[in-house]
């Protein structure tokens, strides 16, 4: 299924719930394979933000480490060549901040 169309399907799913008829059978007559959990915060998420809320706007995951270990990873590899092999940056990372961090 392809972004507007996701989109128009949720947008659906939502009006369909609105109406009153249950998740399951809004999920089915949609077509698209969602849980509860989803249904309702696509619901509560057009409540609170309006259209909005049904785009997709998700792209690659956020940064997830301290400052700290951003500053360090960056200043390390901007030292190194383009062809530098994660195997030893993980290694670093794992010895200096005991964390490791998958590539």
């Amino acid at each position: 299924m392809e972004k507007e169309q996701r989109r128009e399907a949720k947008q659906h799913l939502v009006v369909l719930m609105h109406q009153g008829i249950s998740w399951k059978e809004a999920r089915a007559t949609v077509g698209v394979h969602i849980s509860r959990s989803t249904a309702y915060r696509w619901v509560q998420g057009v409540q609170s933000r309006g259209e909005a809320a049904l785009l997709d706007r998700r792209h690659g995951h956020p940064t997830k480490l301290r400052e700290a270990v951003l500053q360090w990873l960056v200043a390390r590899l901007s030292r190194q060549s383009t062809d530098a092999k994660p195997a030893p940056v993980q290694a670093a990372l794992q010895e200096q901040f005991d964390i490791y961090v998958c590539v």
